[in-house]
C-alpha cells in the first residue's frame, strides 16, 4: 500500500468518526478529487490537506473561517 493510500485510508477513518463519508474519484481532467458528504452536504475538495482542514471544522476542533470549507 502506498503512502498516499495509507493517508487516504487514515483520513477516511477519521471522517467516519465524525459521521462523514469520504470518497476519492478522478475528476474530468484526470486528477484526484475528494468528495466529502455529511447528511445533505456534499463538497469536493482538491487535496487531503483540504479534507483535513474541513474535518477539523466539522469535528469542532477548529473554528470555521471563510475560505476553508466551513459553513460560512
Amino acid at each position: 500500500m502506498s503512502e498516499q493510500s495509507k493517508r487516504f485510508e487514515t483520513m477516511r477513518a477519521r471522517a467516519a468518526l465524525s459521521g462523514v463519508v469520504l470518497h476519492c474519484i478522478e475528476n474530468d481532467i484526470g486528477q484526484h478529487a475528494y468528495i466529502v458528504t455529511k447528511w445533505a452536504l456534499t463538497r469536493e475538495l482538491e487535496s487531503l490537506d483540504a479534507v483535513a482542514v474541513w474535518l477539523d471544522v466539522v469535528a469542532g476542533t477548529q473554528p470555521a473561517v471563510a475560505g476553508n470549507g466551513g459553513d460560512e
